[in-house]
């Protein structure tokens, strides 16, 4: 299979994912919240990416807006990026109910054909939580994501970390189970979305691609960023392992018998003026 014949199914999948998350009775994405006013985030991003008061920004891969909308509350314009038309549909749904579509668009597209569709420089540009373990050429977004990024702008990006999405936990252990250097696709199937709603998914697998922190830092090096900060977390906001739990910040960790260690990472880049 090539790398669009994953990236075709993969786009199965988060098409039929943005639904369930979106109608989730238990409402895991906080769009209750969000609707109320609030900035809904994860906290680690909140913290880290700052003021962004008058800015042009960039969500690059932005499934269904909540987190771009949040943005758009206090920049001059944001540009949601997804390649799921259901999720684009949804976060235009929710800009007009809360009177924001004035100040956010949408824009449909796999990232690697993006520039064909947008073709315009922001000050700021991010990308969240689940995103690069879904594509299969590093380099080839990194260039791209640079692209966007005007002089003197900065590129936030935060994930899962590199050394923990190797492992699985069995039997309350964490083991690897897949090598930190594999270049292969990962085929990963799963009956439900990790929002933890009990909605059986029709497209169940998925391919996914552990890219080292080596291949991070080579990447954005090579478009000639520059590294503002370099952060390791011990939460993220997603159950990455079974025993993990959420806490009142809505962070998973483990507990304090639990191991301690890297579970994601967060980086910020500027491109010189």
């Amino acid at each position: 299979m090539s790398d669009a014949d994953f990236i075709k199914l993969n786009k199965a999948n988060w098409d039929e994912a943005a639904k369930v998350h979106f109608e989730d009775p238990a409402d895991w994405y906080q769009i209750g919240r969000f609707l109320e006013g609030h900035d809904v985030r994860c906290l680690i991003d909140q913290q880290e990416m700052g003021d962004l008061s008058g800015l042009k920004v960039l969500h690059a891969q932005c499934h269904f807006g909540l987190d771009t909308l949040s943005v758009a509350r206090q920049a001059k314009e944001v540009v949601g990026l997804d390649f799921s038309p259901v999720a684009l549909a949804q976060a235009a749904e929710l800009a007009q109910r809360t009177g924001l579509s004035d100040k956010a668009r949408w824009v449909e597209s796999n990232i690697y054909e993006a520039r064909a569709v947008l073709d315009e420089t922001f000050d700021f540009v991010y990308a969240s939580w689940g995103v690069t373990g879904w594509l299969p050429d590093l380099a080839a977004w990194a260039k791209i994501i640079a692209s966007y990024i005007k002089p003197g702008g900065r590129f936030y990006y935060a994930e899962g970390h590199p050394c923990a999405f190797i492992l699985d936990e069995i039997d309350g252990h964490l083991r690897p189970s897949t090598p930190y250097w594999h270049r292969d696709p990962i085929v990963e199937t799963a009956d439900h979305s990790y929002n933890e709603s009990s909605v059986q998914l029709e497209n169940r697998e998925v391919h996914c691609w552990n890219h080292p922190l080596s291949e991070f830092m080579t990447a954005f090096l090579s478009e000639g960023l520059v590294l503002e900060f370099f952060h390791e977390h011990t939460a993220v906001p997603w159950r990455m392992f079974p025993s993990m739990t959420m806490g009142d910040d809505r962070l998973y960790r483990f507990g304090p018998e639990g191991p301690n260690m890297a579970l994601g990472m967060s980086m910020m880049w500027s491109k010189p003026a």
